[in-house]
């Protein structure tokens, strides 16, 4: 919607709540996955959907509100007449009935779902425009949350504008040099002798964890940050490794998202990198998981083997859990695999958790590939990883994910 036609709205808005003598409800429709809609039924009957859409509102306030097209896939419902606040929820939910029963009439093979949010005035907002601003707050919480309506609290607010801000908080750490990288030892199993470590990301402000992986890196990966996220841990991992205690025997692990595996940028941001620091052969490992990889093998394979040619080691990460068949695996440009904890931990007491790493640790013999055993966390564990043959191991045995500091202070020690 552009300014002229948002300000004729506000200005309406303004006039109808003037003359409210009652509750009134301002109802924001959303229908989701516009852009996918107008691709699968075309421009001209996805307008035409629209129109239909339109109607079907203003038959169901009966007179007492303005249907207002308020963008591509959303429309804004004042309703005037509502004794309580639960009449807006029961408003809301006539909307949707209509709209569902125009979609029938249609006859659409697949009918795209739609998400209310329900502002009332005055309760909620006295001005026009921050009651349109809580009712798409709301319509977007609704749509998170899996419902069809959804009135407006508190609650609704900071689903929807917490992530935005921890978003701005995350690209300001990584414009500033907020993040660090941590280290965990990646140890030889036969004479414990230290052989690197994986880099892992941590989000620390004031002795604080802001947020964990899981949570941020999904992020800079639906905010478009994942690029800059990639390339910071790629430098500051080789520049650090650099300043480690006998470097050249040492090499440090990167994890790579899907989608850095796949973007046609990748190859040369590491080129970029291992030139930039001297990283000696076999000094960089890639971390990538089996999915991430089968997702699109063709292109997956092609860009391994070109980083393979740049001297960086692949290394398939959390293997066990992606399902990949051996007509898949054994085409694979890895160096090594690694064992996903969930089958390590599992090891001492359940037989079955032995034989799978005991396979896949055969397994990967037979390809001529190196096994690292994530999760270990006791002596006994690593006797069992002896036995059976897996060449390293990472965790809490050992040591856990180190600061820089005191990495290159473990490594002095050993």
């Amino acid at each position: 919607m552009d300014e002229a036609r948002y300000r004729t709205l506000l200005t309406s808005l303004e006039t109808c709540l003037r003359e409210a003598q009652e509750i009134r409800a301002l109802l924001l429709v959303e229908v989701a996955d516009m852009v996918g809609l107008q691709a699968r039924l075309g421009y001209a009957a996805s307008v035409d959907l629209m129109a239909r859409l339109a109607g079907s509102f203003s038959t169901a306030v009966h007179g007492r509100g303005v249907v207002h097209k308020l963008g591509d896939g959303s429309f804004c419902v004042p309703v005037g007449g509502l004794r309580n606040p639960g009449h807006a929820m029961l408003a809301a939910q006539k909307l949707v009935r209509e709209a569902e029963q125009t979609m029938n009439d249609m006859e659409l093979a697949l009918s795209p779902q739609m998400h209310v949010g329900i502002a009332l005035y005055p309760e909620h907002a006295s001005a026009a425009d921050e009651l349109l601003r809580k009712a798409q707050l709301t319509a977007v919480a609704a749509r998170r949350r899996g419902v069809r309506a959804l009135q407006f609290d508190e609650s609704c607010a900071e689903q929807v504008t917490k992530p935005w801000a921890l978003r701005e908080a995350f690209a300001s750490a990584l414009q500033s040099g907020g993040l660090q990288l941590y280290y965990q030892p990646k140890v030889a199993i036969a004479d414990g002798r230290p052989v690197g470590a994986e880099a892992l990301m941590r989000w620390i402000q004031e002795g604080r964890t802001v947020a964990t992986p899981d949570v941020f890196i999904p992020m800079a990966e639906e905010s478009g940050l994942i690029h800059n996220t990639t390339w910071y841990a790629l430098s500051v991992a080789l520049r650090e490794a650099a300043e480690w205690p006998r470097r050249d025997e040492l090499g440090v692990a990167v994890n790579v998202t899907p989608g850095m595996l796949h973007h046609r940028e990748f190859p040369d941001m590491v080129r970029s990198a291992v030139a930039t620091w001297g990283v000696h052969e076999g000094g960089l490992t890639l971390e990538i998981t089996e999915g991430a990889i089968i997702a699109d093998f063709a292109q997956a394979t092609a860009r391994l083997r070109m980083l393979r040619d740049l001297g960086v080691r692949i290394s398939i990460d959390d293997f066990g859990t992606g399902y990949s068949s051996l007509s898949y695996f054994k085409k694979i440009p890895a160096h090594e695999l690694k064992i996903d904890k969930s089958f390590v931990f599992g090891m001492r007491q359940d037989a079955a958790d032995r034989r799978l790493v005991e396979t896949i640790v055969t397994l990967a013999r037979q390809f001529g590939l190196s096994v690292v055993a994530e999760g270990v966390e006791d002596a006994e564990t690593l006797q069992a990883l002896a036995q059976i043959g897996c060449d390293y191991a990472q965790g809490y045995h050992f040591a856990p994910a180190l600061d820089q500091q005191r990495f290159c202070e473990w490594v002095s020690q050993r």
